[in-house]
């Protein structure tokens, strides 16, 4: 089911206010550049080499992924629902397009080398039908986080960061049996793991993904075709 359009407000001005989203930018660019360092190590293949490829970022938000990905070499495309958060990615000379990712992705199949979808899937009613759609649309390899549902909640409940809009959580294992079961993929590597960091105003003064079984606070999926 796609969002309804009471769901697709939620993802408007006061959203990204409430969470302050343009001041997380270093934190996200570094979460982005992190993930796609542990992709390239399981996968053996260098994902910050995308020079000659093309890469999709699902639920680009303000396009700080595809600035990442544009950094690395990729022709880098980002897609949301917000309209909101597409004119903010403009103002940045994104390349990002308003698309429901619920639907059919307005792309050739095998359109992508690399799609990437970062803090999305756990927002979404239909997660794994997104995740079919980003399979359809990549010719190789595709690089998810999502938050772990065994300890999300309790934990940004303590620090005052919890999000309600994260509709659809899983613990890793669950992400790792559906995706195997409906998708015909070569390669997954799904593990739970922290991001630790450290500012001091609006400086990142440290910052480090650590693996964590079990019980890390977000899940970082890779899937090989």
């Amino acid at each position: 089911m796609a969002l309804s359009w009471v769901q697709r407000l939620q993802f408007e001005k006061e959203y990204f206010k409430n969470f302050k989203y343009s001041q997380r930018e270093r934190l996200i660019k570094r979460h982005v550049t992190e993930v796609l360092k542990w992709g390239s190590k399981v996968s053996e293949c260098d994902l910050l080499d995308g020079h000659g490829k093309t890469a999709l970022d699902i639920g680009c938000a303000y396009g700080y992924a595809v600035d990442v990905l544009k950094s690395f070499g990729y022709d880098a495309f980002g897609i949301d629902i917000s309209r909101y958060s597409i004119r903010k990615a403009k103002i940045y000379a994104t390349d990002c397009v308003l698309c429901d990712v619920q639907k059919n992705l307005p792309f050739k199949d095998r359109a992508f080398d690399l799609v990437t979808c970062f803090e999305v899937l756990e927002h979404l009613t239909n997660p794994l039908r997104v995740i079919k759609n980003i399979f359809d649309s990549c010719r190789y390899i595709i690089v998810c986080t999502t938050p772990n549902k065994a300890v999300e909640r309790p934990i940004k409940k303590f620090v005052k960061d919890f999000d309600k809009t994260h509709i659809s959580l899983k613990v890793p294992w669950e992400w790792k049996e559906h995706i195997q079961k409906n998708l015909n993929c070569s390669f997954i590597k799904v593990e739970p793991f922290f991001d630790a960091s450290l500012r001091v105003a609006d400086k990142l003064l440290f910052f480090k993904s650590f693996k964590i079984p079990y019980f890390g606070l977000d899940i970082r999926i890779l899937i090989e075709k």
